[in-house]
């Protein structure tokens, strides 16, 4: 990043009390002996195995829904590649210990003791196999409607579905909600507060059709019925590459950037042999392809940041995660306690092993600011002070420190929050408040627009927030 210039004409961000992670280049002026990184997930022991007849090794597109005190998941159930598909609902209370309800609802085998909620009524027009809802918290939705959802494909293009409670679904209307798409794939579409519009973002190919590279576009509407002509997405200069899925969300600490963590397919590139995969129990010959998970970031529009344009979650040890459409994640970023978040990836896919596995992160621990023993800087862009209180998601080591200076925007200390005032922190914390030497007060530099000078030793560096 290059140097900032003092008294430099940069519009001051005014990012008022939103949580700022530092998962791309957004606040950051200038790094001096700091990485900013991607952070590992933690692996679990906690899963979710397809293990039903209904379910099986191509039980896929999982969807974890937070309502309250309730984790509701909805996922494909599918056996084998030419079996029958349906829409699965399962329940939990800490997003790790799933009961599959029996709702009684539709027949399997002329069996209702199931978690099935829906069948495929049209085999050609396949809505159990890409059903994607979500939670509407758009402010004036009709509680009849508190849950909405998309399914369909290029044929006949995305129906719109809506539900009281989740588990009981029925169409918009007969005609398809939205047809400009190819949508052979997991379609997802949320209410951004942001935007205050609903987003939905789809399936397309790079050259039209079915012809070049599978990609992601982008449309929006007020009512969920009419949608804007659709853009396909930028991805900040990184090469075209194929993306599986896209799996965008609001992040839920900073609803104003859009998470997104899609499965980057790889074609042709086969890692283990066929007769190593038959032994296995991969079906279909799918050990062709490989797949992996990319972080990238929005903030509105038609642009993903691809801030870090490396793979995220990689297929690891396990050959049977060596496998074409394997390791997708499921949506839903799930807020396991006050420190912990959480999601889903699929793991042994076409193999009747296939299941769900759990992998844990920090709060905002996606990405990271971190210095080794030497003194590293951190300098932000210019920003509109605001609010009562600045608080820091940070860590160190027993040795290490963060030390804060409040900056003007010629690059001068402002007196009493830099130099010998300046603040110093040591410890963990997700969300520490920042104190000032001789009793001073943030509010003090409400409305002013300043930099933030970080020095770093020993310490990474995940999140800000002005309160």
């Amino acid at each position: 990043m290059s140097s900032p210039t003092p008294g430099s004409d940069l519009a001051p961000l005014n990012i008022g009390t939103r949580r700022e992670p530092f998962f791309d280049g957004y606040l950051i002026d200038k790094l001096t002996r700091v990485s900013h990184e991607l952070v590992d997930p933690t692996p679990t022991t906690v899963t979710f195995p397809f293990d039903e007849q209904w379910e099986g090794a191509y039980s896929l597109y999982v969807v974890v829904i937070k309502d309250g005190d309730l984790f509701r998941m909805y996922y494909r159930g599918q056996s084998a590649i030419k079996a029958p598909s349906f829409t699965c609902y399962a329940e939990s209370r800490d997003g790790r210990n799933w009961v599959k309800p029996k709702l009684g609802l539709l027949p399997f085998e002329n069996r209702y003791d199931n978690n099935i909620i829906l069948v495929e009524d049209d085999p050609e027009v396949k809505i159990t196999h890409n059903f994607t809802p979500f939670l509407d918290t758009n402010p004036h939705v009709d509680p009849s409607q508190k849950f909405k959802a998309i399914a369909g494909n290029d044929k006949h293009g995305l129906f719109g579905f809506a539900s009281a409670d989740g588990i009981h679904w029925s169409k918009f209307q007969d005609e398809a909600i939205f047809t400009a798409g190819i949508f052979d794939s997991k379609n997802v579409s949320f209410w951004s507060a942001t935007e205050s519009c609903y987003v939905l973002y789809f399936r397309v190919w790079t050259e039209g059709g079915y012809s070049g590279l599978r990609t992601i576009a982008r449309t929006t509407s007020t009512d969920f019925k009419n949608w804007t002509k659709p853009e396909t997405m930028s991805f900040a200069g990184v090469p075209q590459e194929e993306y599986y899925t896209n799996v965008t969300e609001p992040y839920p600490l900073a609803p104003h950037i859009y998470i997104s963590l899609p499965s980057r397919f790889v074609q042709k590139r086969q890692w283990m042999s066929s007769p190593q995969a038959k032994q296995l129990g991969v079906q279909e010959g799918r050990e062709a392809d490989v797949s992996d998970v990319l972080f990238m970031t929005s903030r509105g529009g038609n642009a993903y940041n691809r801030h870090f344009s490396q793979a995220y979650l990689k297929p690891g040890l396990d050959p049977q995660d060596w496998v074409g459409r394997n390791n997708m994640i499921a949506q839903g970023l799930l807020q396991l306690d006050s420190t912990t978040l959480g999601f889903y990836v699929c793991r042994h896919y076409a193999s009747d092993s296939c299941h769900l596995a759990l992998q844990t992160l920090r709060t905002d621990g996606f990405a990271r600011l971190r210095a080794g023993r030497q003194k590293g800087k951190v300098l932000t862009k210019p920003i509109v002070a605001h609010g009562q209180q600045l608080y820091l998601n940070f860590a160190t080591s027993a040795a290490g420190t963060v030390r804060i200076d409040v900056l003007n925007t010629e690059g001068k200390a402002i007196e009493g929050f830099s130099g010998r005032a300046a603040a110093k922190l040591f410890g963990d914390s997700v969300h520490h408040p920042v104190k000032w030497s001789k009793k001073r007060n943030w509010s003090e530099l409400a409305g002013r627009t300043i930099r933030l000078r970080f020095s770093l030793t020993e310490a990474d560096l995940y999140a800000l927030q002005q309160i």
